[in-house]
């Protein structure tokens, strides 16, 4: 559902500063999926339901590496927008999971696009016509580009929280069952960990299964 006011200004700054943290400023992996998704549950009370679509959207976006000029989905606002959703749902299931981790793929999507587009405008921001710039002008437009990162995030996850909540207060029409969402997660989840596995290298991959078994071995502990 769609967040109180408060909480929804809350969780719209915050992935207007997880967008940052993606590649503009600092880049301290805070706008990975598992921990944007964990700060979101933890803003909007729910930090399980934000960990747990963290999970999910990790392992979708493990293989997807933000560098250079490469198109790539924007997981942080993204993630904020599906757990900050997801969060007040009226009825907590695997088909309200699934609605708002689709969601938020395609939501990154979304991110994506309008992160090609500021890189354009800050092409004509950084590139004036008047010839060089002097260093005190290079650093109002470096801090007016950081601005309109911070704004593009904050709309884009601002967005994303309105039309999921809307969607979860509707979730009668979406054609999901639980007895087949939650397999459908998992079989997902161990698709997207598997594609990534080229990421480790053949010589990694021993410490990727020791790791993969320790994670299976405390989950059957619990």
């Amino acid at each position: 559902m769609v967040p109180e006011a408060g909480v929804l200004v809350l969780l719209s700054l915050l992935g207007g500063l997880l967008a940052l943290d993606a590649t503009s400023l600092g880049q301290f992996m805070l706008s990975r999926p598992l921990v944007a998704a964990g700060l979101a549950g933890l803003v909007s009370g729910n930090p399980e339901g934000g960990i747990a679509i963290g999970l999910l959207l990790e392992a979708l976006h493990l293989a997807v590496l933000p560098v250079g000029a490469a198109r790539y989905p924007e997981a942080g606002p993204a993630a904020v927008a599906a757990a900050g959703a997801f969060a007040g749902a009226p009825e907590v299931s695997h088909v309200a999971l699934m609605v708002a981790v689709l969601f938020s793929m395609g939501w990154g999507w979304v991110g994506g696009r309008t992160v090609e587009w500021l890189r354009r405008a800050n092409v004509e921001l950084a590139v004036p016509p008047e010839g060089p710039l002097d260093p005190g002008r290079l650093e109002r437009l470096h801090l007016r580009a950081l601005a309109m990162d911070f704004a593009r995030g904050t709309a884009v996850t601002l967005a994303g929280l309105l039309v999921l909540g809307i969607v979860l207060e509707t979730l009668g029409w979406v054609p999901f069952r639980e007895q087949w969402t939650r397999p459908a997660l998992a079989l997902s989840a161990a698709a997207a960990l598997a594609a990534s596995l080229r990421l480790f290298g053949r010589r990694r991959l021993p410490l990727f299964v020791a790791g993969a078994a320790a994670g299976v071995l405390l989950a059957w502990l619990q």
